[in-house]
This record gives C-alpha cells, structure tokens and sequence, in this order.
C-alpha cells in the first residue's frame, strides 16, 4: 500500500514545522532572561581594574564604573548581581559553560563577535594609553616605539590596538601578560619600554597616588586604529538564548543615559571628560 502526500499537505506541514522552530527559537531567546528572574540574580564576568571595577577586599563588594552601570540595569529587572572575577583569555569559555550570564565592560573585536554576542547601545567609551617610566625622557609619541618592546594584555582589545600599532609605528616585539599587573611591575623594572593600557585606569591610579612612577606618553587616537570614534565599551552575553536579555539591557542603559544616571556615574570616578559618553575624542 502505497502513501501520497498530496503538495497542500505537504506546505502545510512545512509552514508548521516552520511555526514551530520559530516559536521555538523565541522561547529560546527569552529563556535566559527567564532564568535569571526565577533565581532572583544575574551572574556577571568582571575584572579587577580600578576603577572600572573591582572587588573590595574588606567587604567583599563589587565597585566601580561597570559595577554601578551593571546594578542599575539589575535593579530595572528585579534581581541583584553575582559578580565573577575572570582573565580576558576566558572569557569565552566562561559564557559558552552557563558560568557566566555576561560580561560587562568589553570592546567589541571580530574575534569575539564570532564566539559572543554584543548589546547594541555602548554604555561608555574608552581610552586607552601608551604608557611608560616616568623617566624615560626618549618616549615621547608612539612614533618612538620603533624597534621597542610593548607590553599588552592577552586576549584584551589592547591586543588588538598593539599589532595595529606595530604595522603603523614598526614596534619591534608585542609581549603578553595575563593580567595587566605584571605588565606593569615589567614596565617599571624596564623589561619592556612601554605598555597599552586604559587612560582612566591610569588617570586614577596617578589620582590615588601623585608620586606614581609611570607616565602617559601619548593618548590612542581612534585614528591611529582607523576610525573616527573612540572604542564603545558594551556587555557580552552567549550567542545562544539571550536576546531577551540583551533588550532588557538596552533598554536601561537608555534611561539611564537619557536622563542623565550614566554621567552622573562616569563622575563618580572622576571621569568628567565628555568623551566618555560620546565616544568623540577629546583631550
């Protein structure tokens, strides 16, 4: 006996079939979301780079830029925050096993955006620094980092920034570190002769300590990298099932921007310079 699956039939069947992976697809995406509510917190990858963020040793609290930012959005969703200190180098790693809901604070680069997905709206932008001794009078530009060693952190968009640079300036060797804390104690023992790092990590730390032996020898303008914006600093979240909560990020950071929370956080660490927020180089 044979069976005939008529053309009607067939469409029919399709378009259900269709129906379903769709509806399938945008339970999916709000799955995430959904989970986070039910449990009642939100797992975030985070760095220890004041004052970006940190944890603070005595009481165990999570602080700084990305941590004010981070809080407000979880407060709009009800839920509070489980911060996770982790290594650029595993941050992929860290969102694909279910550790992590997202990263806050990251540059978006092509090779994250392969592995990770992105909110739309940057919730402040970044600058980074070439840095080197105090004392090092022949470092005056990054035109003065031909045939020299520079430091950078691996697995970070200063990575990134640093082979660009050797192209454009004819850096002699990039070295990588882990963690910018030993790429800086190498600095200061002369073992490399400069280091990419973030200005307002710098700008704090000279801030914290006015005799601090490091010094900017120049800002990165987003021109040297090829572009006309300062480098937007976003969340990153697995590609898989989070477009519930990427919206739900998005649309809090706008509030937040629009009614002026956002400056009043980049202040809060002395970060008044408007670039910040605009993404518009300005020194």
């Amino acid at each position: 006996m044979s069976m005939q699956i008529s053309r009607r039939s067939l469409i029919i069947g399709s378009a259900t079939l269709i129906t379903a992976r769709l509806s399938g697809e945008a339970a999916a995406a709000d799955d995430l979301l959904s989970d986070i509510k039910s449990r009642g917190y939100i797992r975030v990858g985070t760095f220890s780079i004041p004052p970006e963020c940190w944890i603070e040793i005595g009481s165990g609290e999570w602080l700084g830029i990305d941590a004010d930012w981070t809080k407000a959005v979880a407060k709009s969703m009800g839920v509070d925050v489980d911060p996770v200190v982790i290594t650029h180098a595993a941050l992929a790693p860290a969102l694909q096993s279910g550790r992590l809901d997202v990263i806050a604070g990251l540059y978006r680069t092509p090779e994250r955006e392969k592995v990770m997905a992105y909110n739309e709206q940057p919730f402040w932008y970044g600058m980074d620094v070439l840095i080197a001794q105090r004392t090092n009078d022949g470092m005056k530009s990054f035109a003065d980092m031909k045939g020299k060693t520079l430091g950078t952190v691996r697995g970070s968009a200063q990575e990134n920034e640093a082979t660009k640079l050797k192209d454009k300036f004819g850096v002699g060797e990039i070295r990588k570190y882990e963690s910018a804390d030993p790429m800086l104690l190498d600095l200061k023992a002369g073992r490399i002769d400069a280091a990419i790092w973030w200005g307002f990590t710098f700008d704090y730390a000279v801030k914290t300590n006015p005799s601090y032996e490091l010094k900017v020898v120049e800002y990165l303008p987003p021109e040297y990298l090829g572009s006309d914006k300062l480098p937007g600093t976003f969340y990153v979240f697995r590609k898989e099932g989070s477009a519930g909560l990427i919206q739900a990020f998005d649309t809090e950071i706008k509030k937040l921007l629009d009614s002026g929370e956002g400056q009043k956080i980049m202040a809060k660490y002395g970060l008044s310079n408007p670039a910040y927020l605009t993404g518009v180089f300005r020194m």
